[in-house]
């Protein structure tokens, strides 16, 4: 940690967009070997899964929604994980990352039907129940895109190897680069979820 403080001293700031071009690159890098094929396949057998475990569409739609408030809630932890290490300028053990989003998950599963009321609130405007499981089933895939490759990049960003690259972020605005974080991750997300069909 001390190393990473005394180099940064001879840094200039990142910007934004510099911020922004670097881990996109690094995104695109993280994300190439994947296949679409296989991105849509794990994502419709989950989604399966949850319609096959309900009773009915109802049902169904609430389960949605909880896991939604689940995933979306990871999200914010798995940033919040990457604020930590940018504020401190140091890396975590992937064990230490794995038990940090464990612990994070607990404290959002005891909260669960106060988060799921507050994620349902978008979703209450659409009134056409069919259109509204659609709604529902591609935000759940977009977050669990959004969770893969934020985790993902976090286990990249913290192996041994990768630590003179990633020790560039140290020189970014901590906020900017979890706002950069954000935006990049949703974006690729959604492009990995183009062309999806749930029947």
């Amino acid at each position: 940690m001390k190393a990473a403080t005394s180099q940064r001293k001879e840094w200039r700031m990142m910007t934004k967009d510099e911020a922004a071009r670097c881990l996109s690159v690094l995104l695109h890098e993280l994300t190439k070997p994947w296949r679409k094929e296989k991105i849509h396949s794990d994502v419709l057998e989950i989604i399966m899964k949850l319609r096959i475990q309900a009773a009915d569409d109802e049902r169904y739609m609430n389960n949605l929604l909880s896991n939604i408030a689940f995933a979306g809630e990871s999200a914010h932890a798995l940033k919040q994980i990457w604020s930590y290490m940018l504020r401190e300028q140091t890396f975590l053990s992937p064990q230490t990352i794995e038990a940090m989003l464990t612990d994070a998950q607990q404290a959002i599963r005891r909260r669960l039907p106060e988060l799921t009321a507050r994620y349902e609130r978008p979703f209450l405007s659409i009134d056409d129940p069919l259109e509204r499981k659609r709604q529902l089933e591609r935000s759940y895939g977009a977050l669990l895109l959004f969770n893969r490759i934020a985790t993902d990049f976090l286990l990249e960003f913290v192996r041994e190897e990768n630590e003179t690259a990633a020790s560039v972020f140290f020189a970014a605005d901590p906020n900017e680069a979890i706002e950069v974080f954000h935006h990049l991750c949703s974006v690729y997300a959604s492009r990995w979820l183009e062309g999806l069909e749930v029947d």
